[in-house]
């Protein structure tokens, strides 16, 4: 599919302001009949940029309408006295056309292009969930558990805010029109990508697979990235390693459902399954923190998990509500206990 041009895009805009300014004048000051509304109401629902259109204008004729209070028009000495359908009539293409003019002066800049801005969405994921969402250009981005991101995605701007959380990329390349992430005082562009962001309350990692990417700071620093780099960037510093692209698939893992561990600390395993399930693990015993697992596991299956820190590394499990408590030294029989509670 090709994507529209900015010239395109621009007649596009100018096409629906234009049809939106006729709607809104004879509804408000024409004769407007249940077959209008259909007509309208078909029109809005063909395109969002319909609807963008139709409610930029209507905000911005009702502004110019609250203006028109305080500065006198010449109207036309033909027309009746008190006409104000007559006196739009004569003046509307001017008015609508003087009103982004008038907010301009009036209220400055930053008014005006609150009201021509398009809106921002937003979506979000629940702790364990992770969605796939496709966009016309043909990008595609996909939140793991509990991530949100917003985003502007419009033929001349494509920019995402990731929130919190996860999320992986692949871009389809727009030199006409960038995309970028933004994950705190962190900015990734896009030179053609496929790389994973995850926001930290430290940081942020940036994960390269395909393409490159230029990582920036608000302090002006900035790495470019090739397929392969792994860069964490902090408010004050970037620094990037390389790593294989077994690591780099063993970090995607999350997309088919697994966590992947290999070497991985036990207190690092935890706070993994903790991101994905409800249920908190809670290392009760500091000294085992730093024993070594390499298994691939369910992200929604500590169970199974439980069971291999129970049966292999010999630790005790004790459930407290909505809380597990794993140390150091079950007794066997308490292990049996639990085995059998699983159906083992």
């Amino acid at each position: 599919m090709t994507t529209p041009g900015p010239a395109m895009a621009s007649e596009t805009r100018d096409a629906n302001s234009q049809r939106a300014a006729v709607y809104l004048e004879r509804r408000q000051f024409g004769e407007w009949s249940d077959a209008d509304q259909v007509e309208l109401d078909a029109w809005l629902a063909e395109s969002v940029l319909h609807r963008v259109a139709y409610l930029r204008l209507e905000r911005i004729v009702a502004y110019s309408g609250h203006l028109a209070t305080i500065h006198s028009f010449k109207v036309d000495r033909g027309a009746p006295p008190n006409d104000g359908k007559n006196a739009f009539r004569k003046y509307r293409f001017p008015l609508l056309a003087a009103a982004a003019v008038t907010l301009m002066a009036v209220a400055g800049f930053p008014l005006l292009k609150s009201f021509m801005q398009p809106p921002d969405h937003t979506f979000s994921t629940a702790i364990g969930d992770h969605t796939l969402l496709k966009f016309a250009d043909g990008t595609e981005i996909e939140l793991n558990t509990d991530s949100a991101i917003r985003y502007r995605m419009t033929t001349v701007e494509r920019t995402v805010w990731l929130e919190k959380g996860e999320a992986w990329f692949r871009v389809a390349h727009n030199a006409t029109n960038p995309f970028a992430v933004v994950a705190g005082n962190h900015r990734i562009a896009d030179l053609g990508t496929e790389f994973l962001v995850r926001r930290g309350a430290d940081g942020t990692e940036v994960a390269l697979l395909n393409g490159r990417a230029a990582l920036s700071t608000d302090g002006a620093q900035t790495a470019m990235l090739k397929p392969g780099d792994d860069a964490i960037a902090t408010s004050v510093s970037i620094s990037v390693s390389r790593k294989s692209q077994r690591e780099l698939a063993d970090e995607l893992a999350w997309r088919r459902g697994i966590l992947v561990f290999r070497n991985t600390r036990l207190a690092d395993v935890v706070r993994e399954f903790n991101r994905y399930n409800t249920t908190k693990l809670v290392i009760a015993d500091p000294a085992i923190a730093d024993k070594t697992i390499t298994a691939d596991a369910p992200i929604n299956d500590y169970e199974s998990f439980l069971q291999f820190a129970e049966t292999e590394l010999k630790l005790r499990i004790d459930r407290e509500g909505g809380t597990i408590l794993i140390s150091r030294g079950q007794p066997e029989a308490a292990r049996k206990v639990v085995r059998v509670k699983h159906g083992d």
